[in-house]
């Protein structure tokens, strides 16, 4: 198969005001006195590694976080000035970064389009104040109506919306009105993700305790139901198991990691696929700046991925969309033989109807769509 020559560039900035309750992401509060020696660290680190791939071409770059909307405009402006200079950019790349309300003010907004920004991904979760304060954010419902309005009034024509259903003490209402609110406020995207309790977060250590309210499941399922049938009847398309989008305004960079495209990531804990490789960077912040300071690339871990683990990824992440994987190319890209070790557990999940088929296309039936991706068994 021909190398795809175009590549998706990640940039994480670690940096936040405070970690909410359920965040386990790699995203640092009171780190601000570090801010400029991380952007020149993460410009060092593109200057470093642009030469390995300069006969690729950009098309996608996500900033995310952490929080990037708390780092100064022009931090921001260093890091794609550097990427500017050191990649070629295709002139219709979709150029994203995540903002948090609360973080975001006029001159932001308006130093992000000229720096190039052209989609914004805002980090709501809800619309309820009482359920924000629960969850740890520093934000209101009222911030995120004029984080829209900054954007929107900036020449931001592609914003989405982050919301978050399966939350202890949650209600369908309060799902209602959130959903209701970005739709009010004319986003563009919406990813609506069910919440999980990680390890090493305070709720988790709640959880443990017995001291967190328990979620009900039938009321977690039947958000997410509700979620798709309200998001389609205002003209969105559900293109992935968490994610909709009107028509023409999928999110181009996440369709890559879906579907196993080459990506490059640059800061503290980013992660890049190329050539067959998957590597990950220096978590800390600051170990990610004093290795880039010794001139060593801050790679904490590699491996490299053979056509096997290659094929079971293709299964697992293209069952992620809704249209699900077409076998016709996997064919193409690994070859019959390879396919056939598939051909029983396919059959097995099909009769069980927790995979259907459409034409080629091998997908999850809508009511598995929010959790069989992790339990089908494509992974073995």
């Amino acid at each position: 198969m021909l190398k795809d020559k175009t590549l998706g560039i990640y940039v994480h900035i670690p940096f936040c005001i405070r970690k909410c309750n359920y965040c386990d992401f790699p995203s640092y509060p009171g780190l601000d006195a570090i801010f400029r020696d991380y952007t020149r660290a993460v410009c060092r680190e593109i200057e470093t590694v642009a030469s390995k791939h300069s006969d690729m071409t950009v098309d996608t770059i996500f900033f995310g976080g952490g929080t990037p909307s708390v780092l100064p405009a022009d931090c921001i402006s260093d890091i794609m000035n550097s990427l500017s200079a050191n990649f070629e950019i295709s002139e219709d790349a979709e150029i994203s970064i995540e903002i948090n309300p609360g973080t975001i003010t006029g001159e932001k907004a308006e130093a992000y389009r000229k720096i190039g920004f052209n989609r914004a991904s805002i980090g709501l979760q809800s619309a309820s104040n009482n359920l924000l304060r629960f969850m740890g954010r520093i934000h209101t419902e009222e911030m995120f109506e004029e984080c829209v309005k900054l954007l929107k009034g900036s020449g931001f024509h592609n914003i989405n919306a982050d919301v978050i259903f399966g939350v202890p003490t949650q209600t369908m209402e309060d799902w209602q009105e959130t959903v209701e609110l970005v739709l009010e406020k004319g986003v563009t995207h919406v990813s609506a993700y069910s919440l999980k309790i990680e390890e090493g977060t305070p709720w988790h250590e709640l959880n443990e305790r017995g001291k967190l309210p328990a979620v009900d499941e039938d009321l977690e399922r039947e958000m997410y139901y509700w979620v798709i049938k309200k998001l389609k009847d205002a003209g969105f398309r559900h293109y992935e198991i968490s994610n909709f989008a009107k028509p023409g305004f999928e999110c181009r960079h996440n369709l890559k990691y879906w579907t196993n495209r080459p990506y490059l990531g640059f800061g503290s804990a980013a992660h890049s696929y190329i050539d067959d490789v998957r590597y990950s960077n220096e978590e800390n912040p600051c170990e990610y700046i004093g290795r880039i300071a010794e001139g060593v690339l801050p790679v904490a871990s590699s491996e490299y991925i053979g056509a096997e683990e290659k094929l079971s990824e293709r299964f697992i992440l293209g069952l992620r969309l809704v249209e699900g994987v077409s076998l016709k190319d996997l064919e193409r890209e690994f070859g019959s033989e390879a396919l056939k070790k598939y051909d029983e557990t396919i059959r097995m999940l099909v009769g069980k109807n927790l995979l259907c088929f459409e034409n080629d296309m091998l997908r999850l039936p809508q009511a598995w769509g929010w959790i069989l991706p992790i339990r089908c068994g494509l992974s073995s």
